[in-house]
């Protein structure tokens, strides 16, 4: 008897839009991803699923319980619908590849079908771990539908071995955007008729992730920069100008005037939080290494425990609305992460409304007022893991 299984890639997660190579690393959704879910349960409400199974990830299973929910039912995980393994590079930013890791990295991009990250996995061994795990999952569910919420190297490579085509002929299929639906029938015999994939119409453009990142097209990559990060030195005299330049900046922008920015000061917390993470204060470098941003985090700041406390974010003007916001942001959470923070905190001037902007846009939550000689400040909280 048949079975007919929907194949989805998760909503919308961080590293789709922080530009980070996030494989088995366990990111949350974004905020767009919230409003995709209810565009992704409305498309299988009248679908009569028997069951739906979910990577153990959170970007999958979270969608999954969305699809699943209207429905009655529960989500069953699988641990061989994962996305692939990125090994070292995990949740590095893309553009840090080709510098660290040139020749692994032109293989990725040249030959993807056969390219593997140290100590990870190729796309097309992802695909086939996937796909046998999909085929059992159908002979479990003769004559029934089901839904199986997984990821998007794993479905890119699942669909190449579906379609029968050679691993080098893998590029001929497309991305999916994220909530993206593909649908195969197996037979009796397991063998696979792809009615349609890659399918993500239930989403308006609006909440479409590769409109929002400038995709060309699905086979493309982002048109706006992507940037790597290297650490600050706050004892090297052009490091030092270019800090206390995009200090001086963000003061400006605060308060007015730059009057207030002690740049000593500044550099004496730098040293003291590097100490604590090397990645305390990094630049946001462009492919050719020209300095586009800065991120400073408060790593000493211990007074409240779980929480990580923002130094400063700056965007060089130039480079402003190029969306490196998410980017500078993806970074401070990837430190802090890895420091085992709960919570991201900001303090953000009352009369600062582009920053006041920024925090709402990535859905950090206002939660109280302090007040110090530079005036009124809201503090603004985002949580770092699942709650």
């Amino acid at each position: 008897m048949k079975a007919t299984v929907y194949i989805i890639r998760h909503a919308e997660a961080e590293g789709n839009i922080y530009r980070r190579c996030h494989g088995i690393y366990d990111s949350l959704l974004t905020p767009r991803a919230y409003q995709q879910l209810p565009c992704l349960a409305k498309r299988f409400e009248s679908v009569p699923l028997a069951a739906v199974y979910a990577s153990p990830l959170f970007r999958a299973r979270t969608t999954a319980k969305a699809v699943a929910e209207p429905h009655g039912l529960s989500v069953e995980l699988r641990n061989d619908l994962h996305e692939i393994d990125m090994g070292d590079w995990e949740d590095l930013p893309w553009a840090e590849l080709p510098h660290a890791w040139p020749e692994q990295y032109a293989k990725w991009c040249s030959r993807p079908w056969e390219a593997a990250p140290p100590h990870g996995e190729t796309v097309m061994q992802a695909g086939e771990r996937m796909l046998n795990e999909v085929r059992r999952l159908a002979q479990e569910n003769a004559g029934k539908s089901i839904a199986v919420v997984t990821h998007g190297s794993a479905i890119r490579g699942a669909l190449t071995l579906a379609h029968g085509f050679p691993p080098e002929k893998m590029n001929e299929i497309g991305w999916g955007d994220n909530t993206c639906v593909a649908r195969l029938d197996f037979d009796e015999n397991g063998n696979i008729d792809i009615v349609y994939e890659n399918d993500a119409s239930h989403l308006p453009q609006e909440l479409s992730t590769f409109a929002s990142i400038g995709w060309k097209n699905a086979k493309g990559v982002p048109v706006s920069p992507q940037i790597w990060f290297r650490r600050a030195d706050p004892r090297n005299p052009q490091d030092v100008d270019k800090i206390v330049a995009f200090m001086r900046e963000l003061h400006r922008n605060a308060y007015g005037t730059d009057e207030n920015l002690d740049p000593e000061a500044l550099l004496r917390d730098i040293e003291r939080a590097q100490q604590v993470s090397p990645r305390s204060c990094t630049f946001g470098l462009l492919e050719d290494g020209t300095p586009a941003a800065l991120v400073y985090l408060k790593t000493w700041y211990d007074e409240e425990p779980g929480v990580g406390l923002v130094g400063g974010f700056c965007i060089d003007g130039d480079y402003r609305g190029c969306g490196l916001s998410a980017q500078i942001l993806g970074q401070a959470i990837s430190v802090y992460r890895s420091l085992g923070r709960d919570w991201l905190c900001a303090h953000v001037a009352e009369k600062n409304m582009r920053a006041q902007g920024f925090y709402h846009k990535f859905a950090f939550e206002q939660r109280g007022e302090y007040r110090d000689e530079n005036g009124l400040h809201y503090r603004m909280f985002k949580a770092l893991h699942a709650k």
